[in-house]
């Protein structure tokens, strides 16, 4: 029975939707595509900021250990854990390893180089949720506005009682809009946060394990290690 009524209801929802919509005019349908817009980017966002993706656990550890692997002469299972493992993080580690042997500085360069342009990779679509946060309101209020003005323009002044309730009405289908423009900022907002602050808690942690790998290769330099780095590297471009 509970079905059976639900599925009688959906018509009429839909029915609500779709004056709904319709009520906001052309501004309701920009809403509309910022919203899908939105959605997108933020679903797009989940999947390319997933920790595997960015900061793998296997690569954290090894990074976090690479004077462990120095020490034991076992560089090619670092280089060959980061190679397993593509990601932001693997990129920049097989970077300083493979620009091994230079200086402290140029290695510590070349690595912040490299940081910023995956930065750079991981924040696109940002910047579109900061459009549709600044444009949804803005939307919204010129919708009513927009409204507001149609409404009072069209008010029968002889007929007072029923000028009443046709602005009535009116305002209410004029701040449609409004509301549907900060429904569609206000999870953007939510979004833009969350990526915001994830970014940079990853940014953080690459450079601290960037780091930690630079200190490891020039605490102690060997003639003998960067001859196997060389090699390292010869292999790959074979």
């Amino acid at each position: 029975m509970y079905y059976v009524g639900f599925l009688s209801e959906l018509p009429n929802s839909l029915n609500s939707v779709y004056k709904f919509l319709m009520d906001g005019g052309v501004f309701m349908f920009c809403l509309l595509l910022l919203s899908f817009l939105s959605v997108t980017v933020i679903l797009m966002k989940l999947v390319s900021l997933r920790e595997q993706r960015v900061v793998p656990k296997k690569v954290q550890k090894a990074m976090k250990g690479a004077q462990e692997y120095i020490e034991a002469d076992n560089v090619i299972n670092l280089v060959n854990c980061l190679r397993s493992n593509p990601s932001a993080l693997s990129r920049i580690g097989l970077g300083v390893i493979e620009g091994a042997p230079s200086s402290r500085i140029e290695s510590s360069s070349t690595a912040e180089a490299r940081a910023r342009e995956e930065i750079v990779v991981l924040e696109r679509g940002i910047a579109l949720l900061e459009v549709v946060i600044t444009i949804a309101p803005l939307l919204g209020l010129l919708g009513t506005v927009s409204g507001l003005v149609g409404v009072f323009s069209n008010v029968d002044i002889e007929g007072a009682g029923s000028s009443r309730v046709q602005v009535s009405s009116g305002i209410a289908e004029a701040l449609n809009t409004t509301i549907a423009g900060l429904a569609v900022a206000v999870p953007t907002v939510i979004a833009h946060s969350y990526f915001t602050k994830k970014l940079e808690r990853m940014g953080v942690r690459m450079e601290v394990l960037t780091d930690n790998l630079i200190s490891a290769f020039y605490k102690n330099p060997s003639e003998i290690l960067y001859s196997k780095l060389k090699g390292l590297v010869g292999d790959k471009d074979k």
